[in-house]
């Protein structure tokens, strides 16, 4: 017998596959995902091989190509395809940990606030606005310089800056939740503020909470990109697709292909997930309202 969260999932399965958003970003996901794991395998070279000999060859849809290697080679001599392939790594991963962490600490704070009110809310709020006060990526230059770069320290240090909507709208819902009947409910029956927290207000918003999540995981993508491109970020050799577009800077007028590809994959892979987030917020909205 199948119970109500079995229909449930069934039914939004059912609207997932009727709406084209996010079955074309879904599976463009699902692929860079794969390519981006299985890159020990499919990528054709080291990514840190150096062959001075064979700098800047251009890829095969340009004349003077060579065939072994598709998408070229990059000043010094690497397969731009491989660097591409793992660099794909790097942006995942930092997008998926900086999406759990600031996730994490958002939708904490956000609990708390909404939950208790009062002292608590105002403390959390004003953390909130001096948050929402500082300029991201100065602030986060200024501590890649203080404690090196890293890619840890890298995820750390974006995840502190990008959990401030987490708490905004976490806090909000929560607020409208605590008056709602099974709040009430719990409370009445003696359960723990614990247990209400996690064990009944909680589990209505993760839907909010997953879409902000995507919405995240696509901005620290692009902040590491952006702080990796000034030099504050990823370091060589570590194969990025925002140290790519520097490194490509100076070569626009003549290989510009060197920039065109990396900044092409990094499009590619944030129009996706934000498509992806859209999609999925409809759905979830149009399966509250059914």
């Amino acid at each position: 017998m199948t119970g109500p969260r079995g229909r449930s999932l069934r039914s939004l399965a059912r609207r997932a596959a009727g709406n084209a958003s996010v079955v074309t970003s879904g599976a463009f996901l699902i692929a860079i995902t794969v390519i981006a794991v299985a890159a020990p395998l499919i990528a054709p070279y080291d990514p840190y091989a150096h062959d001075l000999s064979r700098r800047l060859l251009p890829p095969i849809f340009f004349e003077g190509h060579d065939a072994a290697h598709l998408l070229g080679t990059d000043p010094f001599g690497r397969d731009y395809l491989s660097r591409l392939i793992y660099g794909a790594q790097i942006s995942l991963v930092i997008g998926a940990s900086v999406m759990l962490i600031s996730g994490l600490i958002g939708t904490t704070l956000g609990l708390l606030a909404g939950y208790y009110g009062g002292r608590i809310d105002q403390v959390i709020m004003f953390v909130v606005n001096t948050r929402l006060a500082l300029p991201i990526f100065l602030v986060a230059m200024s501590v890649v310089v203080v404690f090196g770069t890293s890619i840890t320290g890298t995820i750390l240090t974006i995840s502190l800056f990008l959990w401030d909507r987490f708490a905004v709208v976490v806090r909000s819902a929560t607020q409208q939740a605590v008056s709602r009947d099974y709040v009430m409910a719990a409370r009445s029956i003696g359960c723990s503020n614990g247990y209400i927290l996690l064990g009944e207000i909680l589990p209505n918003l993760v839907n909010a909470v997953i879409v902000i999540g995507t919405i995240e995981m696509a901005y620290a993508i692009l902040i590491e990109a952006a702080l990796s491109f000034l030099g504050f970020g990823i370091q060589e050799p570590t194969p990025s697709w925002g140290l790519m577009l520097a490194q490509a800077r100076q070569y626009l007028f003549f290989e510009s292909w060197l920039l065109y590809i990396p900044g092409a994959a990094l499009f590619f892979l944030v129009l996706a997930i934000n498509l992806f987030g859209d999609g999925l917020r409809d759905l979830l909205a149009a399966g509250d309202r059914a």
